[in-house]
């Protein structure tokens, strides 16, 4: 899979785009070519240092999510830190990108994946902050998201 100049690929767009099915098919192409699942496709950075976890989170579907989560499973990540609180550039998480644009339900399932892999769901995701010292509440607040806002308060 090909990066343009920004590094994306087409999985990161169809990650972004809420495109199952052309995510599914970039995966079983990648497989039938023996593209490196995990480090080529999975785990491939932008210049940004987003991976299509990120973008699905912020502009996904659940279904999305859920389908990047179990391919995690499948390669062997490390779920914790190669996809949960994995950083771009800006120190920013899936939990983040989640509360700009996502639904309640990444963040709630996130949150879930978060008790299954022990992470500190106070520190790590809740109050976790970006290079710039913007949390999620920050996030939410700053795009007008009350859902999200409340989702976050319920989960605190």
């Amino acid at each position: 899979m090909l990066a343009k100049d920004d590094g994306l690929t087409a999985f990161h767009y169809a990650a972004q785009n809420c495109t199952k099915e052309i995510l599914e098919t970039l995966w079983r192409w990648g497989r039938e070519v023996q593209v490196n699942l995990r480090d080529d496709l999975l785990l491939a950075k932008g210049h940004e240092g987003l991976t299509a976890w990120h973008y699905a989170a912020e502009n996904g579907t659940i279904e999305i999510l859920e389908t990047l989560w179990g391919w995690g499973r499948e390669v062997q990540v490390n779920l914790r830190d190669d996809l949960l609180l994995a950083k771009g550039y800006n120190g920013l998480t899936a939990w983040h990108y989640a509360s700009m644009n996502g639904t309640t339900e990444i963040l709630e399932t996130l949150w879930g994946w978060g008790t299954e892999v022990q992470i500190n769901l106070r520190d790590d995701l809740l109050l976790a902050k970006g290079h710039d010292r913007v949390t999620a509440w920050d996030i939410a607040a700053w795009h007008g998201n009350k859902e999200i806002l409340e989702t976050l308060w319920g989960l605190g």
